[in-house]
């Protein structure tokens, strides 16, 4: 009896470190994974933001005299060509003005007259010292300042045409009206600044977009970029475009700093319209017809019995196909522990340099090294396996773990 009391806790000491030693391999034994195929397809990398519609050249129309509106003859969204007549303001005072200032210049011209005979008479008299010095510099500040009245007469008889040609208020370019901002009848007042009464948009067939993008994605931009954009009243009709413009002056709101982007479209079918909001992709990347692979396969995390498991085929594979000047990094982590693990197991490989887990033809775990290209938010362009095979599109990725039941 005294022997059973001691053999029995030994026999379950024993059993209990058995069975430590033993589970994961009977966890592993346990694992069924999750699978992705790679597949050949189109990959764009892009940059999204939002912008604003406007007409390439818009012009504001004002007038530069103060009155009162008699005509308009334009109204919104009217065709207009360089020179024609918009409006006209009340020209009653000003042609009174005029009246008033011709009759000045009038008057100022017969006094010009009389002072000036007068003047080259004395002129003559003073040469044979008939008269005196003084006499003649008299008749000579008489004539230039008749001289002077009248050149001022003159000038605001011109000033006065000037103003009624203001009046009339003509476009200067060929285009299309798409604001009006005042009304007949209405007074305005030209003091420091030009009213505004008519924006005229020069050519509403080319339009622009003038997009704000962010200081982390303005590097991706470059002028001549193809741009594609969709507008709320049309959400199911794509609208392409090209970068024409980064402009240097940065806009900051809200400590957010941003860049704008022009893009120049194409509105001949006449949909677009100035103001309208675009949602905008700049497609900074593409590839067409190659091999993908779901970004899920490459962020999986195995366990650590996997992680264990396929070390020393990670070890093998690193320095057969890793490049010199990655391969001792990657190598020398292996045997950190604290790098060593399934979140950082990869972390020493650069960018473009990754790898997924998958079964061989055998049912065997493995891993491959691949070269990434384009990247976006689900898949990742496979430039080259660095084994040098060639997968076909049936290859599947582990993407996850799933216990058997």
């Amino acid at each position: 009896m005294k022997q059973l009391k001691w053999i029995i806790p030994a026999l379950l000491t024993i059993a209990i470190v058995g069975y430590l030693i033993m589970k994961p391999k009977l966890d592993a034994k346990n694992l069924d994974f999750t699978y992705i195929p790679l597949e050949k397809g189109h990959i764009e990398a892009v940059v999204s933001s939002t912008g604003t519609l406007e007409a390439i050249n818009t012009v504001e129309i004002g007038t530069q005299i103060s009155g009162t509106i008699k005509k308009i003859y334009v109204d919104y969204n009217d065709e207009v060509t360089a020179g024609q007549l918009l409006a006209e303001m009340n020209l009653n005072l000003l042609q009174t003005n005029l009246i008033s200032a011709q009759a000045n210049l009038a008057v100022a011209q017969a006094q010009l007259n009389q002072v000036r005979d007068t003047y080259n008479r004395n002129q003559a008299l003073y040469k044979k010292s008939v008269i005196s010095e003084q006499e003649y510099k008299d008749s000579q500040y008489g004539y230039e300042q008749a001289l002077s009245a009248k050149e001022a007469s003159l000038a605001a008889v011109k000033n006065i045409k000037v103003s009624i040609e203001y009046a009339h208020i003509k476009s200067p370019i060929n285009g299309t009206v798409t604001e009006r901002s005042v009304e007949e009848g209405q007074t305005v007042a030209a003091s420091f600044a030009t009213p505004k009464m008519f924006v005229i948009a020069e050519d509403l067939s080319k339009m622009q977009i003038l997009a704000d993008v962010d200081e982390s994605d303005i590097g991706y931009i470059s002028n001549g970029l193809q741009v594609r954009f969709t507008v709320q009243t049309y959400p199911e009709k794509v609208f392409y475009g090209k970068v024409s413009q980064i402009r240097l002056q940065p806009i900051q709101v809200n400590n957010v700093v941003n860049y704008q982007v022009v893009v120049d479209v194409d509105n001949h079918e006449g949909r677009l319209l100035p103001g309208m909001t675009a949602s905008l992709e700049f497609i900074t990347q593409s590839a067409k017809d190659v091999l993908l692979i779901n970004n899920s396969a490459l962020r999986f995390r195995p366990n650590e019995q996997m992680l264990n498991e396929i070390k020393p085929i990670l070890e093998q594979k690193a320095k057969m196909l890793l490049p010199d000047s990655i391969q001792p990094g990657f190598i020398s982590a292996l045997d950190i522990e604290e790098q060593f693990t399934p979140a950082n197991f990869k972390k020493s490989l650069p960018s473009n340099i990754n790898g997924f887990f998958y079964r061989d033809l055998a049912g065997k775990l493995d891993f491959n090294f691949i070269e990434t290209g384009i990247k976006t938010g689900m898949q990742s362009q496979i430039i080259r396996f660095l084994d040098g095979s060639e997968s076909s599109e049936p290859t599947k990725a582990i993407n996850g773990i799933k216990s058997k039941k």
